[in-house]
């Protein structure tokens, strides 16, 4: 028989997270879990209890959790935490129970009593789950990069030896899944806990890249990348994808930071508004991802999009490949350019739930002019500045020419990718798995297969951001938390 013991606290992920690790990596499940918990965090003591249920379920085990009012302490008592922690410890022992003692939730001071009553009590086994990054508190275990976690064991925190030994729990039969761009980084960490840190990234026959997995990950990325059809589109649109996922930088993105600072300390309101590239980048999202254009957690400017771009993004959401049996799941679906900008609606969809305003000038001009007309108009009307984001040249070209009266673009540039090694955070690469995966409508990355389009893809699928995995062999990465992450 087996027994876990540890406190709750205000985080539950704190509390599943290290189970998981245990249940995952050790192949190590208990049939009995004890949690100590105290009258201030009784919410997430249910919430943890519900987690540690659904996460027996996933593994096939029968894990009894007992929480019960003995198990309740004062946070102002410790030598009473002590004493419980240290009775329960002695008790499971004395019945032949395997203890392992986790002192990873809690406040630090639960953390070193729980810790001196497992080493007097000689628990079999001590645990604590280790973040690297503290900006990951709050995610679950498989949803934060492998390399910002660690689990030691008794012999990193106390020098004697436990028992626990990494063994990774079975692969199962390989499966078709539905998963997200976000739950990408379960396949990652998936493969990484395997030890496959390198793999390519292709095409079907036609390389892309490799990819190494480390404190950073890297792409590089092929010299040529030999696709030129109907159906996936042509080498730009590869590296456009690579951009728009992340692992192509933006140059001159520090100075786009330091536009926005110096036109906030004018005093005038600032507005930030996009071109139609700037939504197929995925550049809004880039944008509420930086910390720094935040100030007590909300944004220091707002957004806003214009009638032109709206309408342009429509005009090419509606082109689509022929119909034709031959060109399989692809026969009747979007062209590349329609991907990019299916990604460019759910952008808008971003920025509207955002609170952005919609701005229109109420003329006759289409294209790059209607759309400067659009910011323009409304800069003018409220007396505010406007910084407005492009990556096209003739678009640049034309907003600086109707500049003034508070419109003022900003042109980004990208890094070349052919040939070039990128570097990246993990979730830069996960987002440039799936934005590949859409432009090109599928992508092979180590030996799976990811779909970005398919029979049947609902416009719910996109906004959703929605993906078709095959091959996948540990399939309950997905089935457990789902919802929860």
């Amino acid at each position: 028989m087996k027994a876990y013991i540890t406190t709750v606290g205000t985080s539950v992920e704190a509390v599943i997270n290290p189970l998981w690790y245990l249940a995952e990596v050790y192949s190590w499940l208990p049939n009995m879990v004890y949690l100590l918990w105290n009258d201030d965090v009784r919410e997430q003591l249910e919430k943890a209890k519900e987690l540690i249920t659904e996460l027996s379920k996933t593994y096939g085990a029968s894990v009894k959790v007992v929480a019960g009012e003995n198990l309740r302490f004062n946070e102002e008592n410790p030598t009473e935490f002590r004493e419980k922690a240290g009775s329960l410890i002695d008790s499971l022992k004395s019945k032949g129970y395997e203890v392992v003692v986790d002192i990873t939730p809690g406040r630090k001071f639960m953390s070193a009593l729980l810790l001196s009553a497992a080493m007097s009590e000689n628990a079999d086994e001590v645990t604590y789950l280790h973040l690297d990054d503290l900006s990951y508190t709050g995610r679950l275990l498989f949803d934060v990069p492998m390399v910002k976690q660690k689990l030691f064991t008794t012999k990193e925190l106390t020098g004697n030896k436990g028992f626990l030994r990494p063994r990774r729990f079975g692969k199962e039969s390989s499966g078709s899944y539905f998963t997200t761009r976000r739950a990408l980084m379960r396949v990652l960490n998936s493969l990484y806990l395997d030890g496959k840190t390198s793999f390519d990234v292709s095409l079907r026959s036609v390389p892309i890249g490799k990819v190494r997995l480390g404190e950073k990950t890297e792409l590089k990325v092929s010299q040529r990348v030999h696709v030129n059809d109907t159906v996936h589109g042509d080498p730009s649109k590869v590296r456009e994808a690579i951009v728009a996922g992340g692992m192509a930088k933006f140059r001159n993105w520090n100075e786009l930071r330091k536009k926005v600072f110096s036109l906030l300390e004018d005093g005038r309101p600032l507005y930030v508004g996009f071109d139609t590239n700037a939504l197929y980048f995925r550049v809004p999202s880039k944008i509420l991802t930086e910390n720094d254009f935040y100030r007590n957690g909300n944004l220091i400017f707002d957004f806003l999009y214009a009638k032109g771009v709206m309408d342009e993004v429509g005009r090419h959401l509606n082109k689509k490949l022929r119909y034709n049996t031959a060109l399989g799941v692809f026969s009747n679906q979007p062209t590349p350019l329609a991907r990019f900008a299916t990604l460019g609606l759910v952008e808008l969809q971003k920025l509207k739930s955002s609170g952005a305003e919609l701005v229109d000038s109420g003329g006759n001009e289409e294209g790059d002019t209607r759309i400067a007309l659009d910011y323009r108009s409304y800069a003018e009307r409220k007396d505010v500045n406007v910084l407005v984001i492009t990556l096209d040249d003739r678009a640049y070209a034309e907003m600086k020419a109707l500049s003034g009266s508070g419109l003022i673009p900003f042109k980004l540039e990208w890094e070349d990718v052919f040939g070039k090694t990128l570097k990246g955070r993990w979730e830069d690469l996960r987002d440039t798995l799936y934005t590949l995966a859409v432009v090109l409508g599928e992508l092979n990355f180590a030996h799976y297969k990811l779909y970005g389009v398919w029979k049947g893809k609902k416009t719910e699928d996109w906004e959703t951001e929605r993906l078709r995995l095959n091959g996948f062999e540990y399939g309950r990465l997905f089935g457990v938390f789902e919802g929860n992450s």
